[in-house]
């Protein structure tokens, strides 16, 4: 035991220090720490904690925001605090972000391989039968191909085509004369993979921080629906949605079941796993300082706003604890996505007379869809869930004091303002968060200097580390990744793609009736409300720009939600640069750049019955 015990910590070590230019270069694992670690069950088990503590990454880790940045920002839900990666300037084919990503993507494919392959070797699995030893065997495996499959869902959906490997990069198969394959080729290794999984895992295990049958499952459906296989999709899901293993929430629990600023929604988030009664989340990014490998992640320093830079707001601890830690808003929701009946009203009501150039980016419905997103009594867009505003006793009275005149108007009017009119025009205990646009050089939206827009609480946390000032901008958050009511969306979603809208409504509503929203009929289904309620469920979890690329929605709906971005989405925008860095390590063959970019590779992400938005022109 203390040889793994060794040999685990000397791979971990060696996993930090490497790049992904040398794995798929010249830089060769070490085979003496590779044979020590799998020579018995517990040292697979051992090596796949690594994979998970990589994978966990996904939520920090990033130069200036999380890793998921790649699938995230630039969509209908969410633009940057940045200007430059509103617009698309930053994204050149040496874009240090998107080489960062996919160095720490083939990482993790290479110690998945590493573990596939030395299964097959002279391994003591550590049961009381053969059959036990080869289910032993087989969860290992199952798990380490979910998270190489997950890998390489992640790097399709950035880059289009990519090198697929899937052997343990040792000193006799290094090659600098890497191709890229097609996403068709990739998908259909994912497919072997998933599909492997889901025969030889079970729907729920005994811990929900390891890849089970309901991730594979998931991931599966997601899959074919990607390659039109809708039939399949649904029968993959079908024993997942309809198992009694998962169940949505519908009441108070956990340690945050007594609060009053929370709901039964909000408990999910902070209490994810079943241990503490949460009966939908089924895969969680574990972390914590007792935990090896844990990292400090950025994710609430990504989602949540830049309070502090309201004049009322101080820079302690208190504040820190109160609203969530260090917000820095590096990610700012759209208006779209935070937007009730309420909100929205009020901003196309002063829409002719603000310098907030609302008329340049508010959008109005003519399919028959409510031009806001939450209704009034949806739980998933109330003040519980959607931070807009903050309360404080600021004079310490004792009495919290509403407003004198509701403030938000003159916010919308005037945003050169910013957020000091709370200073100058608020005489209560209230602060208002809003929606704040200037124009920039082209007369288009700019929200570059505002970081104080209305967000998703889902990542506001309580915890020590927020109060550490020298720690304020990461901290310890555990995830819960995966829940069954995106599982459930999925489901509608196969059935409206098999012109079974009456079904798709029957699983819609059942996450809608949770959410206390009006139940929708067939006839209102649509592709449009089916991502419309993704985005009530999911926003600020999901990485959408995966599920807008492969149902065709990407360019349309940017164009139509994200001020900051709608003006400068170019069709080629769909992936992003491939990484020089990487082209220039492939010594012994040109890899082609995507088109856009100086190059001519191209992809297709949309199956046929979904809309085609076409190969990136």
């Amino acid at each position: 035991m203390n040889k793994i015990i060794i040999s685990l910590l000397s791979i971990l070590i060696l996993l930090s220090s490497c790049d992904e230019n040398d794995f798929l270069e010249e830089d060769p694992q070490d085979a003496i720490y590779a044979e020590n670690l799998f020579i018995e069950y517990s040292g697979f088990n051992s090596a796949m904690n690594s994979v998970y503590a990589m994978m966990r990454e996904i939520k920090g880790n990033g130069d200036r925001m999380s890793r998921d940045q790649l699938w995230v920002l630039n969509t209908d839900m969410v633009s940057s605090r940045y200007g430059s990666v509103n617009n698309f300037t930053e994204y050149a084919s040496g874009f240090e972000e998107s080489s960062d990503v996919y160095d720490w993507l083939y990482q993790l494919i290479n110690n998945t391989n590493m573990i596939i392959e030395r299964a097959e070797g002279d391994v003591d699995w550590q049961g009381l039968s053969e059959e036990e030893d080869l289910n032993n065997k087989n969860a290992v495996v199952s798990q380490a191909r979910v998270a190489r499959a997950w890998a390489y869902r992640l790097l399709i959906y950035a880059f289009g085509p990519v090198p697929l490997n899937v052997n343990e990069i040792t000193g006799s198969n290094y090659s600098n004369a890497w191709e890229r394959n097609s996403v068709e080729e990739i998908k259909a290794q994912m497919q072997e993979d998933l599909e492997f999984a889901v025969a030889n895992l079970p729907l729920k295990g005994d811990d929900m921080t390891h890849i089970n049958g309901a991730v594979a499952r998931h991931y599966l459906g997601e899959l074919y629906l990607s390659l039109g296989e809708f039939q399949k999709a649904s029968d993959v899901l079908q024993p997942l949605c309809e198992s009694s293993e998962y169940s949505l929430i519908t009441n108070r629990f956990g340690s945050t079941a007594n609060e009053e600023d929370g709901n039964y929604f909000m408990d999910i988030f902070n209490n994810p796993y079943a241990s503490s009664g949460n009966t939908e989340t089924f895969f969680v990014f574990a972390n914590g300082t007792d935990l090896p490998g844990s990292t400090k992640l950025s994710i609430n320093d990504a989602y949540i706003n830049e309070y502090r830079k309201y004049k009322k707001i101080d820079q302690t601890a208190e504040w820190y604890e109160r609203f969530g830690g260090f917000g820095k808003g590096r990610y700012l929701m759209t208006p779209w996505s935070m937007f009730d009946e309420e909100a929205y009203d009020l901003y196309a009501r002063n829409k002719e007379d603000s310098r907030n150039i609302i008329n340049s980016w508010i959008w109005e419905h003519t399919d028959g869809r409510d031009n806001f997103l939450y209704e009034m009594n949806d739980v998933r867009g109330q003040g519980e869930v959607i931070r807009r505003y903050f309360v404080y006793d600021w004079n310490e009275n004792g009495v919290l004091t509403d407003p004198s005149t509701f403030p938000l108007d003159s916010a919308i009017i005037e945003p050169e303002d910013g957020p000091s009119y709370n200073d100058k025009n608020n005489e209560g205990d209230t602060l208002y968060t809003h929606f704040n646009y200037t124009a920039d050089a082209l007369g288009y939206p700019d929200n570059s200097d505002k970081h104080t827009f209305s967000y998703s609480r889902k990542w506001e946390i309580n915890a020590d580390e927020t109060t550490d000032f020298s720690q304020r901008e990461q901290v310890y958050h555990e995830t819960g990744y995966l829940r069954i009511s995106e599982s459930y969306l999925l489901y509608a979603e196969a059935f409206f793609m098999m012109n079974n809208s009456a079904d798709a409504a029957i699983w819609i509503n059942k996450v809608r009736e949770r959410a206390n929203a009006s139940l929708i009929n067939a006839d209102q289904v649509s592709l449009d409300f089916i991502l419309d309620e993704r985005a009530r469920e999911l926003v600020a979890e999901e990485e959408r720009k995966i599920t807008l690329l492969r149902t065709g929605k990407y360019l349309e709906r940017t164009r139509l939600y994200n001020p900051t971005s709608m003006y400068y989405v170019e069709d080629h925008y769909k992936l992003w640069a491939f990484p020089s860095s990487a082209i220039d390590a492939n010594k012994d063959n040109l890899l082609d750049q995507n088109i856009g970019y100086g190059g001519s590779t191209t992809v297709d992400f949309t199956p046929a019955g979904y809309p085609d938005e076409g190969y990136n022109p």
